[in-house]
């Protein structure tokens, strides 16, 4: 539902001709209005306008929904207005989510404009969602309508652009503290920096005492601890952008121990180098402050923005974390034989998001034609488990290397089906991978490569399963 369509009142109009309107749906539950409009509509869009004949509207549209589901408990109101250059006016839409929060027990809002347009006290929210990307939004409604709803939100997500207190979301006004004893999934982000707390905001605080998910986007918010108190039972996944202050924080208190936090099995790091320097003075140490995380945890992700640019240091460090599936490693350079050392590594290993590799040094007195023999007799049923190296490839990166290392992978790994590369290229990567085949040692293998497949984003998979000889190969490639 446009916001044009609740001021012309069309939207009504359409929904009293439908052969449903009348009728009730009395095992309907659930809910969901989206309001939406271009960020770059201006007001003067819709000419002259009678609001209060928009308010009529909205209350009829809302009641005539309500009739067709009494039953609805669960309501999912989503606003998605941009900047306008004159505010829109909040009585409308206040009203309209009044009325469609009347009955209701689980609410959930979203919101991706400015929360001007509220002026009501609405409680009663399990979910909390605010984007919005603004320099002269300070947030300040927003905690105030977090505060108002502690009790009940198990969302609450807010990305926003500016600089904020957000302690003022544990805070109240006179001193004392809030607690969100519901919240499942607390989620900050933003480009800039938060305000940290120049003091702890209370050293006995436990502001999230049931917590699972936990991200923070940019440096830590809080001044201490606050965020990991009193939930290491319950925090199943984690994502944090390290920085020195936050690393001091979580040695001090000691808040990870290797028997800590039993239930966590995502854990995500990430290195903001656009606010300060590393924490850490090389690779190494990184990693090593990363498994003292949860060295017994079954980590599933890692998410690592290296120091250096390239991981051959780091890869005997990689032993420590046995139990991963999934590797992210952005931003660092890898050539086949780090791969291949890092799947060694990690037995487990099933998927790897990278940059496109580079095919490396050759082995001494092996000569370029000679490596899938070399990487047959030497590293055949390395990494039984892995399967796919999803990666984004741009024109100029060698592709000739890069189709080289998938084809040697293929031969080294005996479950490798897919590289997922980016559609835009794949065309191009098909013709390097049909040249390599047919100019170098590839045909004694062609059952073997017969396993892979290239697919896009998308999941368009070419197949080339099942295959025995090289012209069978290379019909299949170029189609």
């Amino acid at each position: 539902m446009s916001a044009h369509s609740i001021y012309t009142g069309s939207t009504l109009k359409r929904l009293s001709r439908n052969p449903y309107v009348g009728r009730e749906f009395p095992k309907v539950r659930s809910t969901r209005f989206v309001l939406s409009s271009p960020s770059t509509l201006e007001l003067s869009t819709y000419g002259t306008l009678d609001f209060l004949d928009a308010k009529c509207n909205i209350s009829a549209f809302v009641r005539q929904i309500r009739q067709m589901a009494p039953m609805a408990k669960e309501m999912r109101i989503m606003l998605e207005f941009g900047s306008f250059s004159e505010p829109l006016p909040i009585q409308p839409f206040s009203d309209l989510i009044a009325e469609l929060s009347q009955h209701a027990t689980d609410i959930e809002y979203c919101f991706e404009c400015q929360p001007f347009i509220i002026d009501q006290q609405l409680s009663g929210l399990c979910s909390l969602a605010y984007t919005f990307f603004d320099s002269t939004d300070d947030g300040e409604q927003i905690m105030q309508l977090a505060q108002l709803n502690a009790l009940t939100l198990r969302l609450l997500d807010i990305d926003i652009m500016t600089v904020i207190d957000i302690t003022n979301l544990i805070q109240r006004t006179d001193g004392s503290y809030l607690q969100y004893p519901c919240l499942r999934t607390f989620r900050l982000g933003g480009p800039l920096r938060f305000h940290a707390s120049r003091q702890p905001v209370f050293p006995g605080a436990v502001p999230f005492p049931g917590l699972r998910q936990l991200k923070f986007g940019s440096v830590n918010p809080f001044g201490d601890d606050t965020a990991f108190r009193g939930n290491a039972a319950t925090l199943e996944s984690l994502s944090l952008c390290l920085s020195s202050s936050l690393v001091r924080i979580l040695r001090e208190h000691k808040v990870f121990t290797p028997v800590s936090h039993p239930r966590l099995q995502l854990v995500s790091f990430g290195l903001d180098s656009k606010f300060e320097p590393s924490p850490f003075g090389s690779d190494v140490e990184l990693m090593q402050f990363v498994l003292s995380i949860g060295p017994n945890a079954p980590l599933r992700t890692i998410l690592d923005s290296f120091c250096a640019r390239r991981i051959p240091p780091v890869i005997p460090v990689f032993g420590g974390f046995g139990s991963i599936q999934v590797l992210t490693l952005d931003f660092v350079l890898l050539d086949l034989w780090d791969a291949i050392a890092l799947i060694k590594a990690l037995p487990l290993l099933s998927d790897l998001h990278a940059r496109f590799p580079a095919l490396g040094s050759l082995p001494r007195g092996v000569a370029k034609h000679e490596l899938p023999a070399f990487v047959v007799a030497n590293y055949a049923q390395m990494g039984k488990r892995f399967r796919c190296w999803s990666c984004r490839m741009n024109i100029g990166e060698g592709l000739e290397n890069a189709v080289w290392c998938m084809l040697l992978l293929a031969l080294a790994c005996p479950n490798f089906d897919y590289a997922a590369t980016n559609s835009m290229y794949r065309g191009v990567f098909m013709a390097h991978m049909k040249s390599v085949i047919a100019r170098y040692e590839f045909t004694p293998y062609a059952t073997r490569l017969g396993r892979l497949l290239f697919g896009g984003p998308k999941n368009e998979i070419l197949s080339v399963k099942d295959v025995a000889t090289e012209e069978a190969v290379l019909m299949r490639i170029s189609r």
